[in-house]
C-alpha cells in the first residue's frame, strides 16, 4: 500500500476525507507527500517521496482528472523512475505497493518546505522558458541538492534505494 499524504489544499481540491497522519512504523520508501499548485492559471501537483525526496509534477489537472488521481499518480511514478534509470523490474516490485493508495494527512512540515521550494523553482522556469515541459522538468528536479540526503541529491538517492531494496 503507498500513501499520499496531501497538504490542505490538495486534500480541499480533492474533496477527500483525509486519515489521520500515517502510523511511527510505516516505511517512508511507500509514502508519498503531494501539494497542489497553480502555475499560469493551471493546477498541478508536485508529489515527492518522503524517504528519498525524490519528486515530481503531474498536470495541468481538469476536475475530470480527479476520478483517475490514483492511476495518474502511479503512472507518474512509473514513468519518472524508467526514465531516471531504474529497470523495470525494479519498478515492477516497487509498484505492487501501489495496488492500494490510501490519502492522509502530511506529516513532515520538512518536506512541505522542500517542495514549496521546488515550485518557487518551477514558476522560475516557468519565466524564463515560457513553456512548461514536464518531461524535462521533473528530470531537472531531482538534480538539486539536499544536504540531508546520504547521496545529496534525491535522484541518486532513490535509484539506490531502489538498488538497495530489489537487488
Amino acid at each position: 500500500m503507498l500513501s499520499i499524504q496531501c497538504t490542505k489544499k490538495l486534500g480541499d481540491y480533492l474533496k477527500k476525507d483525509l486519515q489521520e497522519k500515517p502510523h511511527a512504523d510505516q516505511d517512508l520508501f511507500y509514502s508519498w507527500h503531494s501539494h497542489l499548485f497553480v502555475l499560469n492559471r493551471k493546477k498541478y501537483i508536485v508529489v515527492m517521496n518522503s524517504k528519498t525526496r525524490y519528486h515530481f509534477v503531474l498536470g495541468p489537472l481538469l476536475a475530470k482528472d480527479l476520478k483517475g488521481l490514483d492511476n495518474m499518480i502511479c503512472v507518474g511514478i512509473r514513468e519518472n523512475l524508467a526514465a531516471d534509470g531504474v529497470t523495470p523490474n525494479q519498478i515492477e516490485q516497487y509498484m505492487e505497493h501501489a495496488e492500494v493508495l490510501r490519502y492522509m494527512k502530511t506529516s513532515q512540515r520538512a518536506i512541505i518546505g522542500q517542495m514549496n521550494e521546488a515550485i518557487l523553482f518551477i514558476n522560475a522556469w516557468f519565466e524564463n522558458k515560457g513553456i512548461l515541459d514536464l518531461f524535462m522538468l521533473n528530470r531537472k528536479l531531482n538534480k538539486f541538492v539536499m544536504l540531508k540526503l546520504p547521496l545529496t541529491y534525491s535522484g541518486r538517492t532513490m535509484v539506490k534505494e531502489m538498488d538497495n531494496q530489489y537487488s
